[in-house]
């Protein structure tokens, strides 16, 4: 087992290479290696399930790095422009699909699943290849970075309104619950996270803390805020990974800390995200039945 795992990371990291030199983003050799080795066709890799736990991990340090890299300043400027391409992204799909499929004879219900279909944006996905293209830090990037928080928050929502749609009798609330719970964290925790909380951190907490200390202290802040946002937006309908970019948004704006991060967490994160296109992406291609 041991074994077939160095071979499936080998190969995973030779994909991504190959695809790199061939002038598309790593993740696509990674994605490829992973329906061809994973459950989709050879099902050569033990444990797949953990696998694409440790997958996740990466993509949660991901999200927090995109957090940590936040311009404030910027996203000031391109705010209303973010909100209206995510809402944009994600209804204009949503017609779309409906359409296509109400046209085609689906139910109702069959047409709306088929066009929330097509109105999700990875922000794990776009992150990376914003990183890959060193673009991550740029104005555009920032925007594209903005417009997928609330396309995924927005589809997110679209998910949870579908499983209300399947219970054999739903409560109102029910319905309104992700929309209260994203919309509310959003304003609450992206606010603080870029207000007042990451002044008081600095300068109530780590100006008081040692120098040798402070790097430590600042870490061990953003651990406990991580571990705190992901299961409280995740138990109240909202979106984990939106818990973890807004953690790591709380230190934007503090200094060094976008440095240090990455000095501490790079090599660790690009072999954690390898596993994530690999596998928490790759095992999910139905190879089989597309035939």
């Amino acid at each position: 087992d041991i074994y077939a795992i160095i071979v499936f990371l080998i190969d995973a990291t030779a994909m991504g290479i190959l695809t790199a030199k061939l002038g598309m983003p790593a993740l696509v050799g990674e994605i490829i290696t992973g329906f061809v080795l994973g459950p989709p066709l050879a099902n050569f890799v033990p444990f797949p399930e953990a696998m694409v736990l440790v997958g996740e991990i990466g993509l949660i340090m991901l999200l927090l790095e995109a957090g940590v890299e936040l311009d404030v300043a910027q996203l000031k400027e391109t705010g209303l422009r973010a909100l209206a391409i995510g809402i944009t992204g994600t209804v204009l799909p949503l017609l779309v699909g409906l359409g296509l499929a109400t046209a085609g004879g689906a139910p109702i219900k069959s047409a709306m699943a088929v066009g929330a279909s097509f109105s999700p944006t990875s922000l794990g996905v776009a992150a990376s290849a914003l990183k890959s293209g060193k673009m991550l830090d740029t104005p555009v990037g920032q925007l594209i970075v903005a417009s997928c928080v609330v396309d995924d928050i927005l589809a997110l929502i679209l998910l949870s309104m579908f499983q209300v749609l399947v219970l054999p009798d739903p409560s109102i609330i029910q319905y309104f619950i992700p929309i209260i719970s994203s919309v509310g964290f959003l304003i609450v925790l992206g606010g603080s996270a870029v207000t007042w909380l990451p002044k008081f951190i600095e300068n109530k907490i780590l100006n008081r803390c040692k120098p040798d200390q402070r790097e430590l202290v600042m870490f061990s802040i953003m651990t406990v805020m991580l571990l705190a946002y992901l299961p409280l937006l995740n138990y109240t309908k909202a979106s984990y990974l939106t818990g973890a970019f807004l953690a790591g948004c709380t230190f934007s704006q503090i200094e060094s800390a976008h440095h240090q991060f990455m000095e501490k967490t790079h090599q660790l994160m690009t072999w954690l995200l390898r596993v994530f296109f690999a596998a928490s992406i790759g095992f999910q291609v139905p190879v089989s039945q597309f035939s």
